[in-house]
């Protein structure tokens, strides 16, 4: 995580020492403790030590990762064939509520893995190269820091 990334969480993003968790050096809390020496805020959110006794799983788990998220979906049915435009459409609406499909067709909501996964469903089931439905554009950042706004 860079410096940049780190000052654009949460004021109440918990730091995790770790001390205990085997799952430390993959973990996002973990990784954000240790940046603790370049954070200027008066005050920060520490995780309960308690609760990281590598006995079992810890609840605030995050994988230190990025995910690569997409955005906008106008060329997605470009290649569809006029007999199964109708049925793409409404599968596609159906990988989301229609407040939350409408947000994503104007690209003010992004698109995470597993709906990318989902959407890519749609087109395998009607006999289309799932591989090669390209979104508008891609960015890779942390969970996190997405915020992706869900509407249900």
């Amino acid at each position: 995580m860079t410096q940049e990334e780190y000052n654009q969480l949460d004021s109440d993003f918990a730091h995790c020492a770790g001390a205990n968790c085997k799952e430390a050096d993959q973990c996002l809390h973990h990784t954000v403790y240790g940046m603790l020496g370049e954070n200027h805020n008066p005050t920060y959110m520490v995780v309960n030590s308690a609760i990281t006794t590598g006995w079992q799983p810890c609840p605030l788990f995050i994988p230190d990762r990025h995910e690569r998220y997409a955005w906008g979906i106008s060329h997605i049915f470009d290649n569809v064939r006029a007999a199964d435009l109708r049925a793409a459409k409404h599968g596609v609406m159906a990988c989301f509520s229609s407040s939350t499909f409408y947000h994503v067709k104007e690209q003010l909501r992004a698109i995470t893995e597993e709906e990318q996964q989902a959407v890519r469903q749609v087109f395998a089931e009607l006999g289309y190269d799932s591989t090669a439905i390209e979104f508008d554009r891609y960015e890779e950042c942390y969970p996190s820091l997405m915020r992706i706004k869900r509407y249900k």
